[in-house]
C-alpha cells in the first residue's frame, strides 16, 4: 500500500473512532487537518491583530486553535477542558450585544 493510500485510510478510521484524548496525541499537522475536515468554527476572536483563536467543536468535544496571522499557520491546537477557556470568548459575546443595543 501507498504511503498516501495508509493516510487516507488512517484518516477513515479517526473519523470515526476520534476522541479528546486520541486526538490530543495527534502531531499538530494531523491535529490541524482533522480539525479542518471534521470541526465546525463556533467562535473566533483576534487577539493583539496577529493571532486569530477560533473554538472547534469535534465529535462532541472542544478545542482552541491558535492562528498565526504572520506565518499563515495553525501554531497550536489545544483542548479546551474548564470555564477559564470560555471565558474570553463569553466576554467577546457580550461586548457585541451590548454594541447592538
Amino acid at each position: 500500500m501507498v504511503g498516501s493510500d495508509t493516510r487516507a485510510l488512517d484518516s477513515q478510521r479517526h473519523a470515526y473512532n476520534m476522541d479528546l484524548r486520541t486526538f490530543n496525541r495527534l502531531p499538530l499537522d494531523e491535529k490541524t487537518n482533522y480539525m479542518w475536515d471534521h470541526g465546525n468554527c463556533i467562535s473566533q476572536r483576534m487577539v493583539e491583530n496577529r493571532y486569530i483563536l477560533c473554538i472547534f467543536e469535534i465529535n462532541g468535544f472542544y478545542v482552541e486553535a491558535i492562528y498565526s496571522k504572520q506565518n499563515n499557520r495553525v501554531n497550536a491546537i489545544l483542548p479546551i477542558m474548564g470555564m477559564d477557556a470560555w471565558e474570553a470568548y463569553v466576554d467577546q459575546v457580550i461586548r457585541k450585544v451590548t454594541e447592538m443595543n
